[in-house]
């Protein structure tokens, strides 16, 4: 994943300026609530995206996981979807500015959002409290799908790509970016890409079985159900090496890969301390039995990340995204 992501910066050339002021560094054995009596008394998770899907299983398993671990004692949520992340990135930061109780959850779907409506300002107005979890994402078909293997869908987007609808989360997401650098790994017309962009895995199992698009993308954690229940076949992930017994693109002959991953933010307005507080919550969350059980039903890689280390991730993700938008061409569908 990173060497994907540094030879796109490269042959981007892009110049990283202007990224947003992120909270501190965050030692990895900071004090933890509940070792010595912190606990947040109340706690909103806002999720700016519908439900069901992989922000709101996220944000609710670590609520869950919150309170298993005594770090709070009340978690409510709140799910406002829209344009990948953004329409409930503004209301959290129009209504919940210096809120220390409030976090919003997030991640690359929200950052190729950004960058793809070119609205980089919003970030500036939260900041990275902890990455949570990565997901590797599985381009799946109908089990009545002419395609049979990843090979014939090569086959006909090298011949006529415009033949094919992918359909996913939002416009300029992961799962967008991925079907944009499938094609180019393909040598296929970029410009031709057809894309329909939906909410969640669930509403793109859907646009499938009613005959809207022909390949689906997303994590993995949001197709198993279709898949264990034969709905659904999987063609390739988009791993380096292949995973969940499915072959990568790499090994199947596109040379791309690409990992999803999800996090939680708090407002820009919040004091350093308050933003601590907080994140020691999360990281003690992350630790607790409710949480490795969460990881495991929901086939997610735990990859907790915090301080320094977070904010240096996401300025490079943000580079990322930035330069796919640019060098893929990619626009609003």
């Amino acid at each position: 994943m990173w060497t994907r992501r540094n030879s796109i910066l490269s042959a981007g050339c892009l110049a990283v300026s202007g990224l947003p002021t992120f909270a501190r560094a965050q030692a990895a054995h900071a004090r933890r609530p509940g070792a010595e009596g912190e606990v947040l008394p109340r706690l909103k998770i806002f999720v700016p995206a519908g439900a069901g899907g992989g922000w709101d299983q996220v944000g609710r398993h670590l609520g869950s996981a919150l309170q298993s671990a005594g770090a709070a004692q009340q978690v409510d949520y709140e799910n406002k979807g829209g344009q990948g992340g953004i329409v409930g990135l503004e209301d959290f930061s129009a209504r919940h500015a210096g809120d220390a109780g409030a976090l919003i959850v997030g991640g690359l779907v929200m950052v190729g959002a950004v960058a793809l409506s070119h609205k980089e300002a919003l970030f500036k107005q939260v900041v990275p409290v902890a990455r949570l979890t990565s997901d590797y994402l599985v381009l799946a078909v109908p089990t009545s799908s002419p395609f049979r293997s990843f090979k014939d869908l090569a086959a006909s987007l090298q011949q006529r790509p415009d033949r094919v609808t992918f359909t996913g989360g939002s416009a300029g997401g992961v799962d967008h970016m991925l079907a944009a650098m499938l094609l180019r790994a393909l040598k296929a017309d970029v410009a031709a890409l057809r894309y329909t962009p939906t909410s969640s895995g669930k509403d793109a199992v859907a646009a499938l079985q009613r005959g809207d698009a022909a390949v689906a993308i997303s994590g993995y954690s949001e197709f198993k159900a279709a898949f264990d229940a034969k709905v659904l076949r999987p063609l390739a992930v988009s791993s380096r090496r292949g995973n969940f017994g499915i072959a990568s693109l790499r090994e199947q002959g596109a040379a791309t890969d690409l990992a999803n991953w999800r996090g939680v933010f708090a407002s820009a307005n919040t004091s350093p301390e308050q933003r601590d507080t907080l994140a020691r919550a999360v990281v003690r969350a992350t630790e607790s039995a409710a949480w490795r059980q969460a990881l495991q039903d929901n086939q997610w890689i735990g990859s907790t990340l915090t301080g320094k280390e977070l904010q240096n991730f996401i300025a490079l993700e943000q580079a990322m995204a930035s330069t796919v938008v640019s060098l893929l061409k990619l626009e609003k569908t």
